[in-house]
């Protein structure tokens, strides 16, 4: 049970000061989001050039009253802090698993590396332009998403009385998915408890369908981040988790100590983070900041 319940009338009191945390955080946020959306009102207003972002198409919306969809200086607030706390936590936690697997599977590290080496070379860190040519690495990221999903549960309500596998779903009750059994169902995928990059290959089993494997919920065997409403921080993750794991094994190796495996048990919190923090010792194997004072 949580404790505001286990207290009683008194969790209204806020004797820990969480409530209290919680509001000067939420306003300091708010005050920073109306400074930038006043700099960008402003920039606007004075006929300067103004900055194609996405704070310029949400306020473009806001000032549009014939806007199919009605937004107000609240809802873009809400919008934007959806967009970074989807796109921060659960893009570490995707980058712990990421990291851990490929430690406990040291095929799929080196050749992880090989990639690279031959895509990339030494000479330089790996770019944005260039993850879609690392088709490994984006294997990589959908296997450890498809196994350790940064959220186990969704949930959506019903539009109208159904009937699934006869059970009665009445309309507007909420229904939810979980995400985590779906992603492991062994009549979706083979071994589904195993860590295999090469599932996401062009050259596995013709029974999967390659050309639909995206994970932003176009395909209902592997959507990590939802489907239909979707998370609006799927995008940013993405691009810090492809762009992250590639430098990692760019450019260091990873020790455990005594050579064990990683404990890989999974914590029953909401972001699905491990239980035991990830341990590892980095070793250079490209030095970044000599790369970087190269260019």
């Amino acid at each position: 049970m949580p404790l505001e319940h286990r207290l009683g009338p008194l969790s209204k009191l806020d004797l820990f000061g969480y409530g209290k945390r919680l509001k000067s955080l939420i306003m300091k946020f708010d005050t920073l989001i109306e400074k930038i959306m006043a700099e960008h009102e402003n920039d606007r207003n004075s006929g300067g050039k103004e900055r194609k972002d996405i704070m310029v198409l949400l306020l473009e919306i806001y000032r549009d009253e014939n806007a199919e969809v009605k937004l107000s200086r609240t809802n873009i607030k809400s919008f934007l802090m959806e967009l970074f706390m989807a796109g921060t936590d659960s893009t570490s936690v995707a980058l712990h698993w990421a990291i851990a697997e490929l430690i406990n599977h040291p095929q799929a590290f080196k050749k992880r590396r090989e990639e690279i080496n031959t895509v990339v070379g030494s000479t330089r860190l790996v770019e944005e332009s260039d993850i879609p040519n690392l088709p490994y690495l984006q294997a990589v990221v959908k296997e450890t998403l498809r196994l350790h999903p940064s959220a186990s549960l969704i949930f959506r309500r019903c539009d109208k009385d159904c009937k699934i596998n006869g059970y009665d779903v009445l309309a507007n009750e909420r229904v939810i998915f979980d995400l985590k059994a779906i992603m492991r169902d062994p009549n979706s995928w083979e071994n589904p408890l195993d860590f295999l990059p090469q599932r996401f290959t062009t050259d596995f089993e013709e029974r999967y369908d390659h050309s639909r494997m995206d994970v932003r919920g176009q395909n209902l065997r592997i959507f990590p981040f939802g489907s239909g409403r979707g998370c609006p921080g799927a995008s940013l993750a993405l691009a810090v988790i492809h762009g992250a794991i590639a430098r990692l094994v760019q450019c260091f190796d990873f020790e455990v100590q005594d050579g064990q495996r990683l404990n890989m048990e999974e914590g029953s919190g909401f972001s699905g983070a491990m239980v035991h923090p990830l341990l590892c010792y980095p070793v250079t194997h490209l030095n970044p900041l000599e790369i970087a004072n190269k260019i």
